[in-house]
């Protein structure tokens, strides 16, 4: 005699047809779990790669922006008392905002989810006499290398390609002087994009720097000062910390 086998109840559809055991069903989460683990940060690569290229575009309407400015004002590049704004937190009232007219330039695409979140990328802005009234809500992530105020045209500039003209500051959450330098003001860039940062060099040359590129290129004179005015505000001198 013959026996036959047949399948449990609990192995058989309502159409005839076997269903999942729990063993499989486990396994299929696990499978989808892991290849979840894998495409995840593959997609937060991809969507931060965007926004580093979206943040590198904005900076360099900018720099071409500025270049624009200076065929309208004999040569010479917008000061940085005025280049971000001339009314309190308003950069729509800057000398640039005719040549880019649109807010959304001035705000890299990180920095934007990093304010949204709260995270502050730096601390208070707590700045000097020359700077006073300069604070206000961050709404901008690109600073103007204040140390170029003597010498405005670049074809003065002794070596352009070492000069930074703008680049992504690491600025805190109230800091509106759209500013950076070799003292008073921030100095530090932002390395939002896979440990680097943006910068626009005086050849008009859009660099993207990590700590340790940056760290060298920002101890330097040139990086800071066109020319070899290295005076500050009242005449102080800036250079004597720098190479």
């Amino acid at each position: 005699m013959q026996s036959r086998i047949y399948p449990r109840p609990s192995d058989i559809r309502s159409d005839g047809h076997p269903a999942f055991t729990l063993i499989e069903l486990l396994v299929v989460i696990a499978i989808i779990a892991v290849l979840a683990g894998l495409l995840l940060p593959a997609l937060a690569r991809a969507k931060e790669s965007a926004r580093s290229v979206s943040c590198m575009n904005n900076i360099r309407q900018i720099a071409i922006a500025s270049v624009t400015y200076s065929v309208d004002a004999k040569g010479h590049l917008p000061s940085f008392r005025n280049w971000l704004r001339t009314g309190p937190g308003d950069l729509t009232t800057g000398r640039l905002y005719p040549y880019l007219k649109s807010k959304p330039v001035y705000l890299c695409p990180t920095d934007k989810l990093e304010l949204a979140s709260k995270r502050r990328p730096g601390p208070p802005a707590s700045l000097p006499p020359p700077f006073f009234g300069r604070t206000g809500h961050r709404d901008y992530s690109y600073a103007m290398n204040c140390a170029i105020c003597h010498t405005t045209d670049l074809s003065v500039f002794l070596e352009p390609p070492r000069t930074v003209l703008y680049m992504e500051g690491n600025l805190a959450t109230n800091d509106y002087t759209g500013l950076v330098g070799p003292a008073l003001v921030s100095r530090a860039l932002a390395f939002r994009h896979s440990n680097r940062g943006h910068a626009v060099m005086g050849d008009l040359r859009i660099e993207k720097m990590d700590k340790k590129q940056y760290d060298k290129v920002q101890r330097t004179k040139r990086f800071w000062f066109p020319t070899d005015d290295t005076r500050g505000p009242g005449g102080m001198g800036f250079g004597g910390n720098l190479q």
